[in-house]
């Protein structure tokens, strides 16, 4: 999969050139914008793969950067947040903007590299649309006061990929070993995993790491094709407008030996 250059915009030259060392060692191209009008100019110049933007900023802030970029059809990466404000309306005014991810300033390197990591390898563009509006609502059913560090609701819930999985796994048991060469294999497959994070998802933070669940479930049951399951995820949303992909997902795997059902429809 190709891969565009990183993004990195901040007002603070010092944190720049620290989190573009950092990027590069993990082998990515950098470029850098000193504040959200130049941002928007490097996006349209170098059209890159990611962008990690910090939030408060003079003038024009993280958000105004990224409504900009949406209402001018330049929003097609993921956007990952890097901010100060440990807050739940943080949260809220980010996916609004159509940020797809958050770091709570003063996390490790390595928790950015991570981040970085998995939108670049994932295949996912963004936070699918749906998950955007399910964490919204989610996240305005909890007061606010009671959020003391959103980083803690926002954490993958390592539980819930493990029960997936092994769902997942005992419902491939009956099929045959080769479940999965062909491509309407792969999408039944993505969608019944989609479809189980979904019902056991239970908070805004659940919601907001619906990309990383369904990802790490689908390395975990281990198919050989896993590494191409990016194909699949890069389109999610798209998948998710066809009726037959959530009819697809809608019970236990099964093996046909003709999927006419889906491909007459």
């Amino acid at each position: 999969m190709e891969r565009g250059p990183v993004l990195l915009v901040d007002d603070e030259p010092v944190v720049l050139r620290m989190q573009a060392a950092a990027v590069r060692q993990f082998g990515f191209e950098t470029i850098i914008a000193e504040s959200a009008d130049e941002g928007i100019s490097m996006v349209r110049r170098f059209n890159p793969s990611l962008i990690v933007s910090d939030v408060q900023m003079p003038g024009r802030d993280g958000f105004d950067m990224l409504d900009e970029l949406g209402t001018r059809g330049l929003k097609t990466m993921p956007v990952i947040y890097m901010t100060g404000y440990d807050t739940l309306e943080t949260v809220r005014r980010g996916l609004k903007a159509g940020g797809d991810d958050f770091i709570i300033k003063g996390e490790t390197v390595d928790r950015l590299r991570q981040r970085i990591a998995f939108w670049a390898t994932s295949g996912f563009a963004g936070l699918p649309l749906e998950l955007r509006r399910r964490t919204l609502e989610a996240s305005y059913k909890v007061e606010d006061d009671k959020v003391r560090q959103v980083e803690a609701y926002i954490g993958a819930d390592r539980d819930l990929i493990r029960d997936v999985a092994a769902e997942i796994g005992r419902e491939l048991v009956p099929v045959h070993p080769g479940y999965g060469q062909r491509l309407i294999e792969r999408i039944c497959l993505i969608s019944r995993i989609s479809k189980l994070v979904m019902e056991r998802s239970r908070t805004f933070g659940d919601y907001l790491r619906f990309p990383d669940y369904v990802f790490n479930v689908t390395r975990n049951v281990g198919p050989e094709w896993a590494d191409e399951s990016w194909t699949i995820l890069k389109h999610f949303d798209d998948w998710t407008l066809d009726p037959r992909f959530g009819r697809a997902g809608a019970s236990p795997l099964k093996c046909y030996r003709d999927y006419s059902w889906f491909d007459s429809e």
